[in-house]
């Protein structure tokens, strides 16, 4: 009887296990078929974004992608693969059979030949254990009708979904026309946008005056930190340009930047641009803002370069609201180096267009006024806040049917030229529009873009991001936006306030040591120097701290949770224990 209960106990048991074993391994199919895979990260890195999806499902005709890898890479290249083939397995599951993948692994002189062909590159690879080199390839080749697009190295692969979708939409559509204000001294296609065009080659840039009409055609204007005036003229062409339905960006042209000279300085211009913005509830204000929450720059000392904070280069962090709005996508912050702040004017009051602040500087920000404004480096205690304090406006999007500059009366205002009165316009657009305003233009300038890598990609960075989302908002092309929200550099591992105050205290003092050693002040020079030794101790001590309790918590991830699950396991081992030493027969 004792014996039949123990088989028939075991029986069961060994049912349940086979019956559960038997749904996990259905579940792991049914995951693997229909959802291929779980993607838990905060920015959905390892799933195709909607842009991506639509667009390889929009494909007419055939993709074929070759992909090159070498077998048997060293390490981190030999994960690329993987990552490689999972993600164009991504593309081909929605691509409704339009996409054929092949992989080669180029082991003899037939397949390396046809890498070569291709325009793969072979490059070299560091083995970290060996110390030796490995040739091999990571790349690859698409084709669609009778255009090609190749990747000749796969350098990282966390941006590559952006750059597969942006080849796709490079070989499948045509590229879009943008339009450069031209003529007023601004920044040029040559010299100061080289590298943001580089970054966009779904859109080709070309330069456009506006004392003739402006084409309907370009997705958008941009007028990049003019510094000579906009004739009248100018001002009604580009409102006749948007009240026939396109996007305009305003960015800057206040201050003429100057950074190439002995002293850097910027210097007040008055182009007139406001003479048109400000019917659409914005000005950009004389001035340049500095802030506390700011980026380092290089000061030249006699012992070399000291990095000191610079408050002309306003580091402006975007809350909830504003990294949810496209141009801002996702992005926590960005540089907006020597900007200008803006005024909202008001009394617009118009229910069909809509004004949004996108960014403001800190509470400890102020305006730099002055005929010259130095934006020379100093040390921390020169710096004074003079002049109006913040937070200022830096970045403001407006959206919606506006009104016409011109609307009311034959000139604007009675100022500037009385030319081009004769130039027709609709009284309001004839479509919702888009205009951007910022204060400066210096973020998508050379100075501020990074140069593209050996295969022509171009390093995402913040401020990169926001300048190529402002243009594909202009041009309502929003696909790529929430791609490259992917692929922006992580934002830093939040550190401690004490550890960040020891880190600051050390700064300060050891650029008060330069400063004293100088002004030959030895006696201020060391107090400075011992000062700096206290807070590097601090730091010593708060780091040390923060390192511990950052152990714990690996060792809690670790161990923690293995060892609840065997609690649970043990407490209820010792509840069916119990149950079955009650049991009566």
């Amino acid at each position: 009887m004792a014996i039949d209960r123990r088989t028939r106990a075991a029986t069961e048991s060994l049912t349940f296990l086979a019956v559960s074993a038997g749904i996990l391994v259905l579940l792991n199919l049914l995951g693997t078929f229909a959802f291929h895979r779980f993607d838990t990260t905060e920015r959905r890195l390892f799933t195709l974004s909607e842009g991506s999806k639509r667009l390889a499902a929009s494909l007419t005709d055939d993709l074929e992608v070759t992909a090159y890898f070498t077998e048997d890479l060293p390490a981190p290249f030999n994960a690329t693969e993987i990552y490689v083939r999972d993600l164009l397995e991504e593309y081909t599951a929605v691509s409704n059979g339009r996409i054929h993948v092949t992989f080669v692994h180029p082991d003899d002189d037939d397949t390396r030949e046809a890498a070569q062909t291709d325009g793969v590159s072979r490059v070299q690879h560091l083995d970290y254990e060996s110390g030796t080199l490995k040739e091999g390839y990571r790349g690859l080749v698409m084709h669609y009708l009778d255009k090609t697009e190749v990747v000749p190295v796969i350098e990282d692969t966390s941006g590559l979904e952006y750059l597969l979708t942006m080849r796709i939409k490079k070989m499948t559509g045509e590229q879009r026309e943008i339009g450069v204000l031209g003529g007023h001294e601004g920044p040029t296609l040559t010299k100061g946008l080289s590298r943001i065009q580089a970054c966009l080659p779904m859109y080709r840039l070309r330069e456009v005056q506006a004392t003739e009409e402006i084409s309907r055609d370009l997705a958008a204007l941009l007028v990049a930190e003019p510094h000579t005036t906009v004739t009248e003229t100018e001002l009604r062409r580009i409102d006749q340009y948007v009240m026939n339905g396109g996007s305009l960006a305003v960015l800057g042209g206040s201050m003429k930047i100057d950074l190439e000279g002995m002293e850097p300085a910027a210097v007040p211009v008055d182009t007139g641009m406001n003479r048109l913005i400000r019917h659409w509830g914005v000005t950009v204000e004389d001035g340049i803002v500095a802030d506390a929450r700011c980026e380092r720059a290089p000061l030249q000392t006699n012992i070399g370069p000291l990095p000191v904070r610079h408050p002309p280069l306003p580091v402006v962090t975007f809350d909830e609201a504003q990294s949810e709005h496209p141009v801002l996508f996702r992005l926590d912050g960005a540089l907006l180096p020597f900007t200008s702040d803006l005024n909202l004017v008001g009394g617009l009051n118009d229910d069909e267009v809509t004004v949004t602040t996108l960014a403001r500087s800190s509470e400890q920000s102020w305006r730099m006024e002055g005929d010259s404004i130095s934006l020379r480096p100093k040390l921390p205690r020169e710096w004074t806040m003079e002049g109006p304090s913040g937070p200022f406006a830096l970045i403001v999007a407006i959206e919606g049917k506006l009104p016409s500059a011109f609307a009311a009366s034959g000139a604007m205002s009675g100022e500037g030229d009385e030319g081009g009165s004769d130039i027709e316009a609709p009284p309001r657009a004839r479509r919702s529009v888009r205009v951007l305003v910022t204060g400066g233009a210096f973020f998508m300038e050379d100075p501020a873009v990074p140069p593209t890598d050996r295969g022509g990609e171009c390093q995402m960075t913040s401020n990169l991001a926001f300048a190529l989302n402002a243009v594909d908002w202009l041009a309502q092309d929003s696909d790529l936006i929430a791609i490259r929200a992917k692929n922006v550099e992580d934002p830093p591992i939040e550190v401690p306030e004490n550890v960040e105050q020891a880190e600051d205290a050390a700064r300060t003092a050891a650029e008060e040591a330069v400063a004293a050693h100088q002004e030959q002040d030895t006696e201020r020079r060391d107090e400075a120097i011992a000062e700096r030794d206290r807070a590097l101790e601090r730091r010593k001590e708060a780091v040390k701290a923060w390192d511990a309790r950052k152990e714990m918590y690996r060792w809690g991830n670790m161990l923690g949770i293995p060892l609840v699950f065997g609690v649970f396991g043990l407490v209820r081992w010792q509840i069916r224990k119990s149950k079955r030493k009650n049991i009566k027969i």
